[in-house]
């Protein structure tokens, strides 16, 4: 790709900043995408841990939503030009790629790593210090221990609606050794990222930094405080294990909304959830400086064996889980599971559907076998987020009791990973969603349900299944999972509510300033 198709113009600064982008890359096949459709981000390779080039791929719906045919395909930038990096991925992690849309609905955003991939897997012990791309070093040479080893920054890629790619935010300093995961943001002058660090050591967590910024300021960064520690809204939860950093708009204005996936110690306040994270005075928060952090859902046991997980039956758990109701552990009436929340979708203020991936990070020697994998729903009930049922059926779950085997390929899967949806003008949501697999190179799908807003019970919804619409072929692994990026947001308006982010409240009201003005 070359420097002028990879650039972008400068932003305009009026009542909001507005990222113009250039022309896609004449090698690939995507000139500009198109409203409505979804959009994929996919690695390849054979070798476990080793970098590759990621490539967005777009597909076309049809018959309502139960097919998809692809339509075009870009890679993103694999050579240095400019301000713009190179950004990769790891083949072979499972946790990262999330593709979102930004709230303005005029781009797409993902995390990488700052390097060319044949650059990279040529020479990665001697010049990186190690052969898996996640666990290479975000450290400046002035910041490393020991050994020096090349820095690889983690890289924002700002995918524009026509194509165009922007990388010039590579940062250093966070997710040291470890996988950026995700990243969002309101218009592209500004992003939120998530990933994970080494305990303690600051680089895990939430952090905030503006486009083109080589640092990042924390948000929710891990600390040294010794999990287990009790802490409150006051002193946030440590973030070793965040997950999917969100904007969230579910009409009264953005929100910063974050998963977790980490292994409970012991305090009430140590279980997976999903969590909002917000200055003092209730807006997106830039700093750690007056954080208010506020769960909305979280494990409900909160000692002994059983810490951070929550009780299901079978009305709400997945089929695995059904032959150990009344047999689990330390319980004598329904099964406790962990919640290993990835991607969430709000499809109104009081509905929110989570891709849980049925893979927990929890310590307790029961969690490999005790996931939850599937699509669940959650309604808020006199203020409590409360799961209502977990959608599975097509999905052909296995238990993640078998994760981590010596049979890296093995297929199965135990869960989703990325998620997006749309609600309809009849009720129904609809929902798009990547699978997460037993093994890191496990086969990967991209599926497709209706729900219906209004159930709340499994019995409601036991017919429904998800639908295959795109299979992967071997090698290639999908990640994330995203509606198409529009120039103007007000085409999604015709779409309904629901949208995770789209802020389409706010563009109206900045579209009315400019009428009067």
């Amino acid at each position: 790709m070359d420097g002028k198709s990879m650039s972008v113009r400068a932003l305009i600064v009026s009542a909001a900043l507005v990222a113009s982008f250039g022309g896609g890359a004449a090698a690939d096949t995507i000139a500009s995408f198109t409203g409505g459709d979804l959009v994929i981000d996919t690695v390849t390779g054979t070798t476990l841990d080793s970098a590759s080039a990621i490539t967005l791929q777009e597909f076309s719906l049809g018959d309502g939503g139960a097919t998809a045919a692809s339509v075009g395909a870009l890679t993103l930038p694999q050579t240095q030009s400019g301000a713009n990096s190179a950004i990769s991925g790891e083949y072979g992690s499972a946790s990262e790629g999330v593709l979102q849309l930004s709230a303005d609905g005029k781009s797409l955003t993902l995390m990488g790593y700052g390097v060319n991939a044949a650059t990279f897997n040529s020479a990665p012990s001697s010049t990186y210090g190690t052969s898996a791309l996640g666990q290479t070093t975000s450290l400046t040479a002035a910041n490393q221990t020991g050994t020096v080893y090349t820095t690889v920054p983690r890289v924002v890629a700002l995918i524009g609606a026509n194509g165009g790619v922007d990388t010039t935010t590579a940062l250093t300093g966070v997710f040291n050794t470890n996988n950026p995961r995700s990243v969002a943001t309101v218009d592209g002058s500004s992003f939120y990222v998530s990933g994970q660090g080494v305990t303690g050591d600051g680089t895990g967590g939430v952090f905030y930094a503006d486009r083109g910024a080589t640092t990042a300021t924390p948000i929710n960064a891990n600390t040294t405080t010794p999990k287990g520690t009790p802490n409150g809204t006051a002193n946030p939860l440590l973030a070793t294990e965040t997950r999917i950093v969100e904007i969230v708009n579910t009409g009264s204005g953005n929100e910063l909304d974050v998963s977790r996936d980490f292994a409970a110690k012991g305090s009430p306040n140590d279980s997976s959830d999903i969590r909002s994270l917000a200055n003092s005075t209730g807006g997106l928060p830039t700093s750690a400086t007056g954080l208010v952090a506020n769960r909305l859902i979280a494990g409900v046991n909160s000692s002994g064996a059983n810490a951070g997980s929550i009780d299901v039956t079978n009305a709400t758990d997945n089929v695995v889980n059904h032959a150990r109701n009344g047999q689990a552990v330390g319980h004598t009436g329904n099964t406790f599971v962990y919640l290993s929340p990835e991607q969430f979708f709000f499809a109104n203020a009081t509905t929110m559907y989570v891709a849980d991936s049925g893979s927990p990070k929890n310590g307790s020697a029961n969690a490999a076998a005790l996931g939850d994998g599937g699509l669940q729903k959650w309604s808020l009930v006199g203020g409590v987020w409360t799961l209502d049922y977990d959608l599975y059926q097509g999905l052909n779950l296995v238990n993640s009791a078998n994760a981590n085997s010596n049979t890296p390929t093995a297929p199965g899967v135990t869960g989703l990973f990325g998620l997006t949806g749309k609600v309809l003008a009849n009720g129904a949501v609809e929902l798009f969603a990547t699978s997460y697999g037993l093994n890191e190179l496990s086969p990967s799908y991209l599926y497709e349900i209706t729900d219906t807003l209004s159930d709340t019970t499994y019995t409601q919804v036991s017919g429904e299944s998800f639908t295959t619409l795109y299979s992967a072929p071997a090698g290639v692994s999908i990640r994330g999972v995203s509606f198409a990026p529009v120039p103007e947001p007000s085409t999604w308006a015709m779409m309904g509510f629901g949208f995770v982010g789209l802020g389409l409240a706010g563009w109206r009201r900045a579209a009315r300033r400019r009428a009067l003005a």
